[in-house]
């Protein structure tokens, strides 16, 4: 058994579940990386096949997830796909001016916007659909590190 290679692997697993939350790390992707550079060495000894192939999906649809909650949430709330891409654009370039507080900002503002000019007797669909939008962003992140976390404490469970 390799303890230093698994503790290392083990450390880099709780910080990609952290930084979760950090807009543009690609948490799942990185910590399904790091489960296959444990594995490879070890000669892909450890974990077993099955947990090593499982610890990957999971970390993978993690990323999935994250890149598409918000376009799912937003869809879910009657938001169109050009206006959701749309307020996403606007809100990763308002990312760089406001701060993570940008995407929100632009999201939402975006989607509300865009809506209410579509139907400017209804601004409680557009709202609706604005909200839809920003919590789902705001929820990937959260799904996103509880998958990530569930992939540490399994391959905790599996290599020590």
């Amino acid at each position: 058994m390799a303890f230093p290679a698994a503790e290392a692997a083990i450390v880099l697993l709780v910080v990609w579940t952290a930084s979760s939350f950090v807009p543009f790390v690609p948490s799942g992707a990185l910590a399904a990386l790091t489960v296959l550079g444990y594995a490879y060495t070890t000669g892909f000894t450890e974990p077993s096949p099955a947990v090593l192939v499982a610890l990957v999906v999971v970390s993978l649809l993690a990323s999935a997830m994250d890149l598409l909650s918000g376009m799912i949430s937003g869809r879910l709330g009657g938001a169109s796909t050009r206006t959701v891409v749309v307020g996403t654009l606007v809100g990763v370039v308002l990312l760089f001016v406001m701060g993570p507080i940008g995407i929100v900002v632009g999201l939402g503002g975006t989607v509300f916007l865009v809506s209410y000019y579509e139907n400017t007797a209804e601004p409680r669909v557009a709202l609706r659909r604005s909200a839809f939008a920003v919590i789902g962003v705001l929820a990937s992140a959260f799904v996103q590190a509880v998958m990530l976390a569930g992939v540490t404490v399994v391959f905790a469970l599996a290599v020590l």
